[in-house]
């Protein structure tokens, strides 16, 4: 799950993807993920067909899903692993590496068997918008 929390004194929108790529242990970037409507994990529910507009009052959090598996997908033994984020805010330039964090230790990080996939922003901090 990728927060976004308004630190301005003002109301601010986000609407649409955040830019997503894996990140290998030297910083390199080694993929960007797909942008999906919702996957197992999370996303849009309700059948929602377009990102919302998410409307941010100062202090207030939108989040999105970031997924991957740790299946290995026909004869492949093993997956990658990212163990940061470039994130970058819907319709922004500006980027921020994200350690990976809570997915297991070894390897540490993002698992990339399938391609890692990124869901719209969404209200609140489920990144369901619920």
């Amino acid at each position: 799950m990728i927060l976004f929390t308004n630190q301005s004194q003002s109301t601010c929108s986000l609407s649409g993807y955040p830019g997503v790529a894996g990140l290998d242990a030297q910083g390199n970037q080694i993929v960007q993920a797909e942008r999906t409507l919702s996957g197992y994990l999370g996303g849009l529910q309700n059948g929602a067909t377009t990102p919302p507009t998410v409307m941010l009052a100062p202090g207030q959090t939108a989040s999105a899903t970031v997924e991957g598996t740790d299946n290995p997908v026909g004869s492949a033994t093993s997956c990658p692993y990212y163990p940061a984020l470039l994130v970058t805010p819907p319709n922004l330039t500006d980027s921020v590496r994200v350690t990976v964090s809570g997915l297991g230790t070894n390897p540490p990080g993002l698992p990339g068997c399938s391609l890692i996939e990124v869901h719209p922003v969404a209200p609140g901090s489920s990144g369901r918008g619920d």
